[in-house]
């Protein structure tokens, strides 16, 4: 007797036989018992996953002598002859071979007419239909959406996107998935007890996973393997066959990963090659399992989108947990990518594979966004990205000593060294001020921004000047809240041990004339201002002018001239001075005044440019 493959002895006879389509079994069996079988089906899918086989177990089902029956005897002498291909009211048509109008218009249309021969119904089935002509298609659309009611079609396809609209609007259509990997090894079992086959279940789990989900070809694998072995097939027999990856094996490598295990990394590799196994097999095999643990960070269950088996489920689940979290497996598989780009070109795949291990278990090195956010996640985690380090070796004590409560955290200034609040001044005052806004920060994240464009200075008095910008009035109401100034109050103890005397401002300004007047010893009289001679005696116009008050603050190009000069200032940025002036001073006394000015900053001009030259 001919040998026949195994595939085909242990193809499904009825519904309840076929694996993974649960779906697809029972809305067929209900409408099998129903009677609401419809006219025209479309079953959808990847190979090896019982299209044609469902179509038989309908065409038995509607043709049994018992029937038509959702249970279909398989002995009855309509069941026997469609499963062995030779009935008369089944069809089974192969469209790749038969493309054109005439086959369509001759094997179809011209025979659809006539009552079925032995059977309740005329079963056409028309493997992969997609390969069909446009005018096949239009030829078949009006028996397809009428036809008699003794004609049930069945088409399949691997490509449905390649099926016109027109003729899937006319059929139901039926989806079948990819069988998973639990249902294909309890297949394979049965089969291997039935063919007397002696494989370990880690054997079958890798014949299933390089199916992808077809049955056909596990079945079609283990078969080979059992003429290549002799029906004994060991884990090695299926690796070298296949030139798979053991999961064990990756689930090792990924934990030295997770683990940060550069040395450890090294050594598996340099065990790995030693076996000779191809590198770009295994980075892809490993992309897969990297992947597998991504979607179980991500989501958490597994089930229905990863595509292992229960046991490998639940270590997956396990060793995702160790990664930490889904930003840092993702960045993995960004490098597995880059690494399977890269071992094509490479003129030494094995140096490729071990910097690609140091930069998954090590970020420190790198400076790319990616590294920068997994080292930050681990600093948030309170985990560090560095490589395990041996233990430092702690001196043992005879006595146990209670440690001290750690003291409240005083923070200094830039410069290391104390600052009292009378011997502040402007350098020191700039040098603490980002000491205070970190500890305002501390305290209250959300109002140190009122203070972090805020300038600094100190008054004679040695009082703290806070100068806002003169677009941020509000900032300065809110700066000068009670709640705001008590806490700017508490941060400046901190830093400086006692809070100075703080007062607001806006825009720059320098400090009190009269706190300067009043912080020095009073003197008998003032020392008189050296006599300078001008055309037009600008040193008297500006011995009349008033003095500045707090309201008009000068500047530093006006102090120079009050300290450096002489000169008294008038008014500031159009504020008049507050001084009584002499209401009978009459505009020509004003202007006398201000081309005196005029003059005597031509004639200082005129010295400096001299001096120069």
């Amino acid at each position: 007797m001919a040998h026949q493959s195994l595939y085909r002895k242990y193809r499904p006879q009825t519904f309840s036989d076929v694996v993974g389509q649960e779906h697809i079994e029972r809305t067929l069996r209900n409408a099998v018992g129903d009677g609401t079988v419809a006219h025209a089906y479309l079953f959808c899918g990847p190979r090896g996953t019982g299209k044609t086989t469902t179509a038989r177990i309908l065409a038995k089902a509607l043709n049994c002598e018992h029937g038509p029956t959702p249970d279909p005897d398989g002995t009855c002498q309509q069941c026997l002859e469609i499963a062995e291909g030779r009935h008369p009211d089944v069809y089974e048509l192969d469209a790749a071979s038969r493309t054109g109008v005439d086959n369509v218009r001759e094997e179809i249309i011209g025979r659809v007419q006539f009552a079925p021969t032995r059977g309740h119904y005329k079963v056409y089935i028309i493997d992969e239909v997609h390969m069909l002509s446009t005018a096949a298609f239009n030829a078949l659309l009006k028996t397809l959406e009428e036809p008699p009611s003794h004609v049930i079609f069945v088409l399949a396809t691997t490509h449905p996107h390649k099926v016109p609209e027109t003729i899937q609007s006319r059929c139901q259509r039926f989806d079948f998935r990819r069988i998973g990997i639990d249902d294909i090894v309890g297949r394979l079992r049965a089969i291997c007890e039935g063919e007397g086959f002696s494989v370990p279940d880690a054997a079958l789990a890798l014949i299933a996973r390089h199916a992808s989900g077809g049955m056909r070809d596990a079945i079609t694998t283990l078969e080979q393997l059992a003429s290549f072995t002799g029906g004994t097939i060991t884990m090695a027999d299926v690796e070298g066959l296949l030139g798979e990856v053991d999961t064990a094996q990756l689930f090792g490598i990924a934990g030295l990963i997770a683990a940060r295990d550069v040395a450890s990394c090294f050594r598996w590799v340099a065990s790995f090659v030693e076996d000779g196994t191809d590198l770009a097999e295994f980075v892809r095999e490993l992309t897969g399992h990297f992947r597998n643990l991504y979607v179980l960070a991500a989501v958490g269950d597994g089930h229905g989108i990863v595509d292992a088996g229960s046991e490998d489920l639940t270590a997956l689940a396990e060793q995702a947990v160790e990664f930490g979290g889904p930003d840092r497996l993702a960045r993995v598989l960004t490098l597995l990518g880059e690494l399977a780009a890269e071992l094509r070109w490479s003129s030494d795949p094995r140096l490729s594979l071990e910097v690609a291990f140091t930069r998954m278990a090590r970020p420190d090195g790198e400076m790319t966004l990616e590294s920068l956010a997994e080292r930050i996640e681990a600093l948030e985690r309170g985990t560090g990205a560095q490589a395990p380090r041996p233990a430092a070796i702690v001196p043992r004590q005879t006595e146990s000593v209670p440690a001290p409560a750690p003291a409240a955290p005083v923070r200094q200034a830039a410069s290391r060294q104390a600052t009292r609040p009378g011997e502040l001044d402007r350098a020191a005052a700039k040098r603490i001020w980002s000491d205070v806004l970190a500890e305002i920060r501390d305290r209250k994240p959300a109002r140190a921004h009122l203070l972090s464009t805020v300038d600094v200075d100190v008054d004679a008095d040695g009082t703290l000047v806070l100068e806002f910008p003169q677009d941020q009035s509000f900032s300065m109401q809110l700066a000068e809240e009670p709640e705001m100034r008590d806490l700017l109050r508490v941060a400046l103890t901190v830093v400086l041990g006692e809070a100075p005397p703080v007062r607001m401002q806006i825009g720059r300004g320098g400090m009190h004339r009269a706190a300067a007047a009043a912080s020095h010893e009073p003197t008998a009289s003032p020392a008189p201002k050296p006599e300078r001679k001008h055309s037009s005696e600008p040193a008297s116009a500006l011995a009349a002018a008033p003095a500045a008050t707090d309201d008009a603050a000068p500047t530093d190009l006006a102090q120079f001239l009050v300290d450096g000069l002489g000169a008294r200032i008038v008014a500031e940025h159009g504020a008049l001075s507050t001084e009584p002036v002499d209401e009978q001073t009459d505009e020509s006394e004003a202007a006398d005044d201000y081309q005196g000015f005029m003059s005597f900053g031509d004639g200082m001009l005129d010295e400096t440019i001299g001096e120069d030259d």
